[in-house]
């Protein structure tokens, strides 16, 4: 695929394989290499929003407030069939921190939420806050359920539980390879009508790559072919409104299944 990238130590690629290659080849192997960095560099961070956020705590408001309306939108038959008690909904906080968007939107309208994170420290913070005593901002018969420490490289589900897949922040911490087999493993997760929506960083081409955390921000152009990629069609592309022009733009993606070859 001819889309350049940068690292953030003056390295150049010429191609998203030239990274992915030496990724691949690193002698640590990519669990201990890639993955593990990552990890170690959240597991420093602050279990906080200002924490999670890399020191920029004020654009949660902004952050969830857009979410909510693309929710609304993406997902709106169901969220209506739920909010007359018609249906029971389930959603997936992947990367999921200290439980920030799960505690300010996803509990708001989902009965049931998981939370995937592979920081120990963040993930117990999200867990005291959700499941400790006293009272929550989201509908008392509303629960965070289960706390899974790992990576969305190793979620395998087994069973259609989900209606949401939302994973935020945290797809580009995937690579290319993983990122595909992580949607392919999904289909298994999601109820027939269930969605995922991808909230991430986006750069103006190409890709960035972040040496102190092993993330990868893509270019729109970038994510668009991953999901082609993985046989996913995009329902909605929506650009974040009121962040900070110094920032990269974050872009919100609804995401379906295709229907796998002979089925209805």
């Amino acid at each position: 695929m001819s889309l350049q990238g940068v690292d953030t130590e003056g390295g150049a690629y010429q191609t998203p394989e030239e990274l992915w290659s030496a990724v691949e080849n690193d002698p640590r192997g990519k669990e201990n290499g890639w993955y593990k960095a990552a990890v170690q560099y959240w597991d420093k961070q602050e279990a906080s929003y200002n924490g999670v956020l890399g020191g920029f705590g004020h654009v949660s408001d902004a952050d969830i407030t857009e979410s909510q309306k693309f929710l609304k939108k993406a997902f709106a038959k169901p969220l209506l069939e739920a909010s007359s008690g018609k249906r029971r909904l389930v959603a997936l906080d992947c990367g999921a921190g200290v439980g920030r968007v799960s505690e300010q939107l996803l509990l708001h309208h989902f009965h049931e939420v998981d939370l995937l994170e592979p920081s120990g420290h963040l993930l117990e913070t999200a867990r005291k806050k959700l499941c400790g005593g006293g009272p929550k901002p989201f509908p008392s018969s509303h629960h965070a359920v289960n706390f899974m420490q790992m990576g969305l490289q190793e979620f395998a589900p087994t069973e259609p539980r989900y209606d949401v897949l939302w994973i935020q922040w945290s797809l580009l911490y995937l690579t290319d390879d993983d990122a595909v087999a992580l949607f392919e493993r999904s289909r298994a997760g999601l109820k027939p009508d269930g969605i995922i929506v991808v909230k991430e960083n986006i750069c103006k081409s190409g890709f960035v790559v972040d040496k102190e955390d092993s993330s990868l921000t893509r270019s729109n152009a970038y994510m668009l072919k991953l999901f082609e990629w993985s046989n996913l069609t995009l329902l909605y592309n929506t650009a974040q409104r009121n962040f900070p022009k110094n920032l990269f733009q974050v872009r919100m993606y609804a995401l379906k299944h295709k229907p796998l070859p002979g089925s209805q």
